[in-house]
C-alpha cells in the first residue's frame, strides 16, 4: 500500500510541483484522461505506482463509434440503458448510465484518432447474442494489438502534448485547502515526499484493491472470495485511490462490493480456457446446474453457489476433437485450449473412475450423464435451455473432468461519482476538484459486474478519461 493514513509533517516533504491536474494511475483511464487534458493545453502531471503503464485485454465498449458503424451494426441505447440498470437492480445513478450511452461512441472515436495506427485496426466482432433469456450485448470493440497498445499511444500522445509521468512515484494522500476542495497530491520518491498542486484538479484513477485482503475481506463476498484463480498482473491494486477519497469524505458504494469474476478458474491459479462452456458442468452431488452457454457473471455466480464454491467439467472420448467441437467461433485452435487444461484435467477410465478420483456422487453423475445424452439425442435442452449447437454428448472413454472455480480480475465498485465522475461526499455534495475514474469509481455496478454488457469497464475509463479532460480544461 502507498495510502498514508497518518498526518505527513511539512518538513518532510522535499519538493513541491504546480500543475494544472494530478492524475493518479497510469492504466487506460489514467493515461486516456492524461491526453484529453494535455491536449486541451493543460499542464498534467501523472503518478504511477508501478515501474510502467497498466494495461490488459482485448475490448473497449462503446455504442455509436464508427467502428460499429463500419460493421453494420446499431445498438439500441435506450434498450441497452433499461438492461444495465436492471442488471444493477436499479442500485446505480441513471445519469451514469446515461452519460455512458450518449458520449462513448464519441469518446471512443476520440480515441482511436488519437492513438492512430498504433494499435492496429478497431473493429467488431459481432452484434447482440441471446442465450437463456440473457442479451449479450455486441458493444465491444476489438483493438487488433491489445489493450497495452492502447495505453501506450494513449501514454505517447499524453507525453507529446506537454503531460509529465512519474513512474514508482505513488500518490499516497490528498491535499485540501481551507474551503475543504482538494487542491492536489502528496507522493512518495524515493528521496521523500513531494506535493503537486492542482489548480484544476485531481484525478483518481489508481484501480481496483484486489491486492489488498483487508479491504477484500470486509467489503465482498465470502463465497465470491472462494475462487481457485487471481489473475490480474497489477500487483499495485490496493485500494490506495479508494482509500485517499475515503478519508476526503467520500461515498463509496454500498456493501457487498463485487468482483469481476470469470468461470474456469483451475486449482493451479490459471484460467482455464473460456470456451469450455460448451461442456456439461456438475456439482460434487453429481448433478447438472446451469445452463453452460450463460454469460460469464452468471456462469460464475452458479459456479460459485454451489458446494465448496465449485462443479466440474464433464469430457469424454478424443480431447482434441472434443475441444474443436466445443470451441465454436472462438479464434482458439484445440490445441490452444488443451494447452490451457492439461495440467488440471482428472481421467478416468470410466465414468465411476472419474466420479471416484473427483469426489463426486457417481449414482447421480451417471443419471445427470444419461439424461444430458438424451437432450443431445433429442437436440432440445428442454431442461436448461442450452444453444443446441453445443449439446456435446458424453459418451465412449476416456473420461475427463476439471474441477473448476471461478477467477478474480479485479474489484468493480469504488467511491460515488456523479455523471461528470466528480467523487461525492456522503452528503451526496461534490468534492471539489476530485475526480475518480475505472475502477476506484463506482455508482454503476451492484451485485454483480455485467459482462454480458461487453467490455463496459474499459469503456467507461475511456468515455468518462475524455470527457474529464475536456472538462477541466472548460469544454464540458
Amino acid at each position: 500500500m502507498s495510502f498514508v493514513s497518518q498526518e505527513i509533517d511539512p518538513s518532510e516533504i522535499t519538493e513541491t510541483i504546480e500543475c494544472d491536474v494530478v492524475v493518479c494511475g497510469a492504466g487506460i483511464s489514467g493515461s486516456t484522461v492524461a491526453a484529453s487534458a494535455a491536449q486541451n493545453g493543460l499542464k498534467v502531471v501523472v503518478l504511477e505506482k508501478g515501474n510502467t503503464f497498466a494495461a490488459r485485454g482485448t475490448e473497449i465498449g462503446a455504442i455509436g463509434d464508427r467502428a460499429h458503424k463500419a460493421a453494420g451494426i446499431e445498438l439500441d441505447g435506450n434498450d441497452f440503458l433499461n438492461d444495465a440498470l436492471e442488471t444493477a437492480h436499479f442500485r446505480c445513478d441513471r445519469t451514469v448510465w446515461e452519460t455512458w450511452v450518449e458520449r462513448s461512441g464519441e469518446a471512443l472515436d476520440w480515441g482511436m484518432d488519437t492513438v492512430g495506427d498504433a494499435c492496429g485496426d478497431f473493429y467488431c466482432t459481432s452484434n447482440n447474442s441471446v442465450f437463456a433469456g440473457v442479451t449479450t450485448w455486441g458493444t465491444g470493440v476489438r483493438v487488433e494489438k491489445g489493450i497495452a497498445s492502447f495505453v501506450e499511444a494513449m501514454v505517447s500522445s499524453a507525453e507529446e502534448a506537454g503531460a509529465e509521468f512519474r513512474y514508482q512515484t505513488p500518490a499516497c494522500k490528498l491535499a485540501s485547502d481551507d474551503s475543504g476542495a482538494v487542491a492536489g497530491v502528496v507522493a512518495k520518491t524515493s528521496d521523500g515526499y513531494v506535493q503537486f498542486t492542482a489548480s484544476k484538479g485531481v484525478v483518481l484513477a489508481t484501480g481496483g484493491y484486489e491486492y489488498n485482503w483487508d479491504i477484500m475481506s470486509k467489503t465482498i463476498r465470502p463465497r465470491d472470495l472462494a475462487v481457485y484463480a487471481w489473475i490480474n498482473p497489477t500487483l499495485t491494486n490496493t485500494g490506495d485511490g479508494h482509500l485517499m477519497g475515503l478519508e476526503a469524505g467520500a461515498a463509496e458504494d454500498d456493501y457487498p462490493h463485487i468482483l469481476m469474476n470469470d468461470p474456469a478458474g483451475a486449482k493451479t491459479g490459471n484460467r482455464a480456457n473460456g470456451a469450455m462452456l460448451a461442456f456439461l458442468r456438475v456439482n460434487e452431488n453429481g448433478e447438472r446446474f446451469v445452463n453452460e452457454n450463460l454469460s460469464f457473471e452468471y456462469m460464475s455466480n452458479a459456479i460459485m453457489y454451489q458446494p465448496g464454491a465449485h462443479g466440474f467439467v464433464i469430457m469424454s472420448g478424443d480431447i482434441l476433437s472434443a475441444l474443436d467441437k466445443a470451441k465454436g467461433g472462438a479464434p482458439w485452435t484445440p490445441e490452444d485450449m488443451y494447452d490451457s487444461i492439461k495440467d488440471v484435467l482428472i481421467e478416468g477410465d470410466s465414468l465411476e473412475d472419474l466420479a471416484s478420483k473427483c469426489g463426486i456422487d457417481y449414482e447421480n453423475l451417471e443419471k445427470t450423464v444419461a439424461r444430458y445424452n438424451e437432450l443431445c439425442e433429442l437436440g432440445e435442452d428442454v431442461d436448461f435451455g442450452k444453444n443446441p449447437t453445443a449439446l456435446l454428448p458424453i459418451e465412449e472413454g476416456p473420461y475427463y473432468a476439471v474441477d473448476e472455480s471461478g477467477c478474480c480480475l479485479v474489484s468493480v465498485n469504488g467511491l460515488r461519482t456523479n455523471a461528470r465522475a466528480q467523487v461525492l461526499g456522503v452528503d451526496g455534495s461534490v468534492i471539489p476538484n476530485l475526480y475518480a475514474l475505472g475502477n476506484v469509481s463506482g455508482s454503476m455496478f451492484n451485485g454483480t459486474y455485467p459482462h454480458h454488457l461487453s467490455a463496459v469497464s474499459h469503456g467507461r475509463c475511456v468515455t468518462w478519461g475524455y470527457l474529464v479532460g475536456r472538462e477541466l480544461a472548460g469544454l464540458e
